[in-house]
């Protein structure tokens, strides 16, 4: 008040948020409400998971923020446990196997091995090892599959080389072991070796076919196709190997989704054994689904899901989602790979 340079200002709260503060005057509005019109209105179902683990806590079985999922050839669930700072590990029947982690903020010194700063993805390779994006360490840490350290590669820096991270959020491995990590705040994917060496950088900056604004989730195609929820630009790309380490777009799809920038925003893809592709839509609070050239297949909310984040496929084509907002982790029947 009283401040001549400024005008009248807007605060704007987390859907979410806003439900749960009384007194603020706050609606749900549609899409339509604000003048954006849902292509996917008719195509959207209500869906009830089957399986639901976890809830708010610190200890084994509970979560905080999940993010990113993987699955191994045994059906095992791997989450990073977000603001618990560590990985945990599951059973097809929701059981905990393992769970390993503590905090370590490289900022304040040298990070200790195998804690980490907000772990939002983790993946398993060919050969069993378990590879982390520590996001607010900015590295990316390998282990094996019981959870025992084995390496680290990466470092903090603004893309003043091919190895520097800035936020790194999601990992992707392919059939030879090759690591790609979307180096989220340098707008890009780089390429590492299976020891970490790196190898290339897949992208710059911009809105053009190959090029990424806030890439996050990654998911490799039976193909070694990858896919990259390319979060700003508010589509999906597909690259392919052209060269040996180098990498072209060959297609893209619009997402109608991920308006928000926000730091709660950051949509993660998975992809089928019969290449059908699923985003989450955090702040829509949906799933959304596509064949492998971009056509809209399904979408679905679920009562209760307010943040969906990590989704991953398991190997009966049922649909793994971690709900940052309930901490939680929900299974859904896809029925998208029924063609036996």
């Amino acid at each position: 008040r009283g401040w001549q340079p400024a005008g009248r200002m807007k605060m704007y709260l987390r859907e979410d948020v806003a439900r749960s503060v009384p007194d603020i005057g706050y609606e749900d509005r549609s899409l339509e409400d604000v003048g954006i019109a849902d292509p996917y209105i008719f195509g959207l179902s209500e869906l009830i998971p089957d399986v639901i683990l976890g809830g708010p806590g610190t200890d084994p079985g509970t979560f905080s923020a999940p993010r990113g999922l993987e699955t191994d050839a045994d059906g095992n669930i791997y989450v990073a446990d977000s603001e618990n700072h560590r990985i945990q590990v599951f059973n097809p029947s929701g059981e905990v196997l393992n769970y390993w982690g503590s905090f370590t903020e490289a900022i304040s010194g040298d990070a200790s091995e195998g804690a980490f700063n907000q772990p939002w993805d983790v993946t398993v390779g060919p050969g069993s090892e378990v590879v982390v994006a520590d996001t607010w360490n900015h590295r990316i840490q390998k282990f094996t599959q019981d959870g025992e350290y084995l390496t680290s590669f990466g470092t903090y820096g603004i893309a003043e080389g091919i190895e520097t991270l800035w936020g790194p959020r999601s990992v992707a491995i392919d059939s030879i072991g090759r690591v790609f990590v979307s180096d989220t705040g340098n707008k890009r994917i780089v390429v590492f070796d299976t020891t970490g060496n790196p190898l290339s950088e897949i992208g710059v900056g911009g809105v053009g076919l190959g090029q990424l604004d806030e890439p996050v989730g990654l998911a490799m195609g039976l193909d070694d196709r990858l896919y990259v929820a390319d979060t700003w630009n508010q589509r999906v790309q597909v690259f392919e190997e052209t060269f040996p380490d180098l990498f072209e777009a060959i297609l893209e799809w619009p997402v109608e989704g991920w308006y928000g920038q926000s730091v709660e925003n950051k949509p993660f893809i998975a992809v089928s054994s019969e290449n059908h592709v699923c985003v989450s839509d955090p702040e829509g609070a949906r799933i959304l689904c596509y064949d492998e050239a971009g056509s809209f297949l399904d979408g679905w909310t679920s009562p209760g899901m307010i943040r969906p984040s990590g989704v991953v496929f398991d190997d009966a084509c049922r649909l793994w989602v971690s709900d940052a907002g309930t901490h939680q982790l929900l299974r859904f029947e896809t029925g998208f790979c029924n063609s036996d």
